[in-house]
Protein backbone atom coordinates (compact mmCIF):
# COMPACT_ATOMS: atom_id res chain seq x y z
CA UNK A 1 0.00 0.00 0.00
CA UNK A 2 1.32 3.45 -0.88
CA UNK A 3 2.54 5.80 1.87
CA UNK A 4 -0.40 8.16 1.29
CA UNK A 5 -3.80 7.18 -0.02
CA UNK A 6 -6.86 9.06 -1.10
CA UNK A 7 -10.24 8.17 0.33
CA UNK A 8 -11.10 6.55 -2.99
CA UNK A 9 -7.96 4.41 -2.89
CA UNK A 10 -8.71 3.30 0.66
CA UNK A 11 -12.20 2.19 -0.34
CA UNK A 12 -10.66 0.24 -3.21
CA UNK A 13 -8.47 -1.59 -0.69
CA UNK A 14 -11.51 -2.29 1.48
CA UNK A 15 -13.37 -3.73 -1.50
CA UNK A 16 -10.35 -5.86 -2.37
CA UNK A 17 -10.20 -7.26 1.16
CA UNK A 18 -13.94 -8.02 1.05
CA UNK A 19 -13.49 -9.80 -2.29
CA UNK A 20 -10.70 -11.91 -0.80
CA UNK A 21 -13.00 -12.82 2.09
CA UNK A 22 -15.85 -13.84 -0.21
CA UNK A 23 -13.43 -15.95 -2.27
CA UNK A 24 -12.15 -17.70 0.88
CA UNK A 25 -8.71 -16.12 0.47
CA UNK A 26 -8.54 -15.45 4.18
CA UNK A 27 -4.82 -14.74 4.54
CA UNK A 28 -5.06 -12.09 1.82
CA UNK A 29 -8.21 -10.64 3.38
CA UNK A 30 -6.58 -10.38 6.80
CA UNK A 31 -3.41 -8.86 5.38
CA UNK A 32 -5.23 -6.27 3.27
CA UNK A 33 -7.64 -5.21 6.01
CA UNK A 34 -4.73 -4.94 8.46
CA UNK A 35 -2.88 -2.73 6.00
CA UNK A 36 -5.92 -0.47 5.68
CA UNK A 37 -6.20 -0.08 9.45
CA UNK A 38 -2.49 0.67 9.76
CA UNK A 39 -2.75 3.23 6.98
CA UNK A 40 -5.70 4.98 8.62
CA UNK A 41 -3.77 5.65 11.81
CA UNK A 42 -0.29 6.21 10.37
CA UNK A 43 -0.89 8.26 7.23
CA UNK A 44 -2.12 11.71 6.26
CA UNK A 45 -4.78 11.62 3.56
CA UNK A 46 -4.44 13.31 0.20
CA UNK A 47 -8.20 13.98 0.30
CA UNK A 48 -10.18 15.35 3.21
CA UNK A 49 -12.24 12.70 4.95
CA UNK A 50 -15.46 13.28 6.83
CA UNK A 51 -16.06 11.68 10.21
CA UNK A 52 -18.82 9.44 8.88
CA UNK A 53 -16.55 8.22 6.07
CA UNK A 54 -13.79 7.42 8.54
CA UNK A 55 -16.25 5.52 10.73
CA UNK A 56 -17.43 3.44 7.79
CA UNK A 57 -13.91 2.67 6.58
CA UNK A 58 -12.66 1.65 10.02
CA UNK A 59 -15.68 -0.54 10.71
CA UNK A 60 -15.49 -2.22 7.30
CA UNK A 61 -11.79 -3.00 7.65
CA UNK A 62 -12.26 -4.21 11.21
CA UNK A 63 -15.11 -6.52 10.25
CA UNK A 64 -13.09 -8.09 7.45
CA UNK A 65 -10.18 -8.60 9.83
CA UNK A 66 -12.14 -10.39 12.56
CA UNK A 67 -14.02 -12.56 10.06
CA UNK A 68 -10.76 -13.51 8.35
CA UNK A 69 -9.07 -14.41 11.62
CA UNK A 70 -12.04 -16.57 12.56
CA UNK A 71 -11.85 -18.47 9.28
CA UNK A 72 -8.10 -18.90 9.71
CA UNK A 73 -8.62 -20.49 13.12
CA UNK A 74 -6.99 -17.51 14.82
CA UNK A 75 -9.96 -16.38 16.87
CA UNK A 76 -7.83 -16.23 20.02
CA UNK A 77 -5.66 -13.55 18.36
CA UNK A 78 -8.49 -11.11 17.62
CA UNK A 79 -8.07 -8.90 20.68
CA UNK A 80 -4.30 -8.66 20.28
CA UNK A 81 -4.63 -7.85 16.58
CA UNK A 82 -7.25 -5.15 17.12
CA UNK A 83 -5.21 -3.48 19.85
CA UNK A 84 -2.34 -3.05 17.39
CA UNK A 85 -4.34 -0.57 15.33
CA UNK A 86 -6.25 1.47 17.91
CA UNK A 87 -5.03 3.90 20.55
CA UNK A 88 -7.54 2.49 23.05
CA UNK A 89 -10.18 -0.22 23.10
CA UNK A 90 -12.90 2.45 23.01
CA UNK A 91 -11.67 3.54 19.57
CA UNK A 92 -12.61 0.14 18.11
CA UNK A 93 -16.03 0.29 16.40
CA UNK A 94 -18.66 -1.28 18.63
CA UNK A 95 -19.88 -3.61 15.88
CA UNK A 96 -16.35 -4.98 15.48
CA UNK A 97 -16.08 -5.48 19.26
CA UNK A 98 -19.47 -7.19 19.36
CA UNK A 99 -18.72 -9.48 16.42
CA UNK A 100 -15.27 -10.40 17.71
CA UNK A 101 -16.66 -11.13 21.18
CA UNK A 102 -19.40 -13.37 19.76
CA UNK A 103 -16.85 -15.25 17.64
CA UNK A 104 -14.64 -15.86 20.65
CA UNK A 105 -17.52 -16.99 22.84
CA UNK A 106 -18.89 -19.32 20.16
CA UNK A 107 -15.50 -21.00 19.83
CA UNK A 108 -14.79 -21.12 23.55
CA UNK A 109 -11.78 -18.83 23.20
CA UNK A 110 -12.55 -16.33 25.96
CA UNK A 111 -9.13 -15.75 27.50
CA UNK A 112 -8.81 -12.01 28.14
CA UNK A 113 -12.30 -11.29 26.81
CA UNK A 114 -13.80 -10.42 30.20
CA UNK A 115 -11.16 -7.77 30.85
CA UNK A 116 -11.40 -6.45 27.30
CA UNK A 117 -15.18 -5.96 27.44
CA UNK A 118 -15.02 -4.52 30.95
CA UNK A 119 -12.54 -1.93 29.75
CA UNK A 120 -14.59 -1.09 26.66
CA UNK A 121 -17.89 -0.72 28.53
CA UNK A 122 -16.21 1.28 31.28
CA UNK A 123 -15.01 3.94 28.83
CA UNK A 124 -18.52 5.27 28.16
CA UNK A 125 -20.97 7.38 30.15
CA UNK A 126 -24.65 7.98 29.64
CA UNK A 127 -25.66 11.55 28.71
CA UNK A 128 -28.61 13.48 27.32
CA UNK A 129 -30.98 10.58 27.82
CA UNK A 130 -30.06 8.99 24.48
CA UNK A 131 -26.30 8.63 23.98
CA UNK A 132 -23.24 7.03 25.48
CA UNK A 133 -20.11 9.14 25.01
CA UNK A 134 -16.47 8.56 25.82
CA UNK A 135 -15.84 9.53 29.43
CA UNK A 136 -12.77 11.58 28.50
CA UNK A 137 -14.69 13.91 26.18
CA UNK A 138 -16.10 17.26 27.26
CA UNK A 139 -19.50 17.30 25.56
CA UNK A 140 -20.17 21.03 25.89
CA UNK A 141 -20.79 22.22 22.37
CA UNK A 142 -19.72 18.92 20.82
CA UNK A 143 -21.40 17.84 17.62
CA UNK A 144 -22.59 14.41 18.72
CA UNK A 145 -24.17 13.54 15.40
CA UNK A 146 -20.93 14.12 13.47
CA UNK A 147 -18.54 12.45 15.92
CA UNK A 148 -20.09 9.03 15.47
CA UNK A 149 -16.98 7.10 16.48
CA UNK A 150 -17.14 8.76 19.90
CA UNK A 151 -20.86 8.18 20.45
CA UNK A 152 -22.88 5.00 20.97
CA UNK A 153 -26.63 4.73 20.74
CA UNK A 154 -28.29 3.24 23.80
CA UNK A 155 -29.28 0.09 21.93
CA UNK A 156 -25.68 -0.45 20.78
CA UNK A 157 -24.38 -0.22 24.33
CA UNK A 158 -27.11 -2.48 25.71
CA UNK A 159 -26.44 -5.12 23.07
CA UNK A 160 -22.84 -5.34 24.23
CA UNK A 161 -23.98 -5.34 27.87
CA UNK A 162 -26.08 -8.42 27.16
CA UNK A 163 -23.16 -10.23 25.55
CA UNK A 164 -20.83 -9.31 28.40
CA UNK A 165 -23.04 -9.77 31.44
CA UNK A 166 -25.58 -12.41 30.49
CA UNK A 167 -23.67 -14.47 27.93
CA UNK A 168 -20.04 -14.23 29.05
CA UNK A 169 -20.30 -13.75 32.82
CA UNK A 170 -23.58 -15.50 33.54
CA UNK A 171 -23.44 -18.33 31.03
CA UNK A 172 -19.90 -19.05 29.84
CA UNK A 173 -18.05 -18.22 33.07
CA UNK A 174 -21.04 -19.24 35.23
CA UNK A 175 -20.46 -16.30 37.57
CA UNK A 176 -24.04 -15.19 38.09
CA UNK A 177 -23.20 -13.20 41.20
CA UNK A 178 -20.71 -11.04 39.32
CA UNK A 179 -23.09 -10.70 36.38
CA UNK A 180 -25.97 -9.48 38.53
CA UNK A 181 -23.69 -7.19 40.55
CA UNK A 182 -22.32 -5.62 37.36
CA UNK A 183 -25.79 -4.95 35.96
CA UNK A 184 -26.89 -3.38 39.26
CA UNK A 185 -23.92 -0.98 39.24
CA UNK A 186 -23.82 -0.28 35.51
CA UNK A 187 -24.67 3.16 34.17
CA UNK A 188 -27.82 2.15 32.31
CA UNK A 189 -30.91 4.19 31.46
CA UNK A 190 -33.22 3.89 34.46
CA UNK A 191 -36.19 2.71 32.46
CA UNK A 192 -34.05 0.15 30.67
CA UNK A 193 -32.50 -1.14 33.89
CA UNK A 194 -35.94 -1.72 35.41
CA UNK A 195 -36.79 -3.89 32.40
CA UNK A 196 -33.42 -5.55 31.86
CA UNK A 197 -32.59 -6.47 35.44
CA UNK A 198 -35.63 -8.71 36.20
CA UNK A 199 -35.39 -10.37 32.78
CA UNK A 200 -31.66 -10.80 33.23
CA UNK A 201 -31.99 -12.42 36.65
CA UNK A 202 -34.83 -14.64 35.47
CA UNK A 203 -32.82 -15.76 32.46
CA UNK A 204 -29.85 -16.66 34.63
CA UNK A 205 -32.06 -18.58 37.05
CA UNK A 206 -33.58 -20.61 34.21
CA UNK A 207 -30.15 -21.35 32.79
CA UNK A 208 -28.81 -22.44 36.20
CA UNK A 209 -31.87 -24.69 36.69
CA UNK A 210 -31.23 -26.23 33.27
CA UNK A 211 -27.58 -26.93 34.13
CA UNK A 212 -28.55 -28.48 37.46
CA UNK A 213 -31.04 -30.79 35.74
CA UNK A 214 -28.38 -31.91 33.26
CA UNK A 215 -26.03 -32.69 36.12
CA UNK A 216 -28.59 -34.93 37.86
Amino acid sequence: MAPALSVCAIWEEIERSESYLVCSMFEEAASTSSSVLKCLYDTDFTDSIEEFQLDDVVESAGMVLVQSLKELGRTSEMLKELKLFFSSVAAIPVQVVLTGACFQISEGSVSGLKEFLEEFLGKWRYVNGEYYVLSSIDQSGANLERCQHRVLRVEQYLELVEVYAMTLLGTVLNDMGLAISWVEKAELPEGKKQVIYPEFCFGLMIYKFYLDKLAD
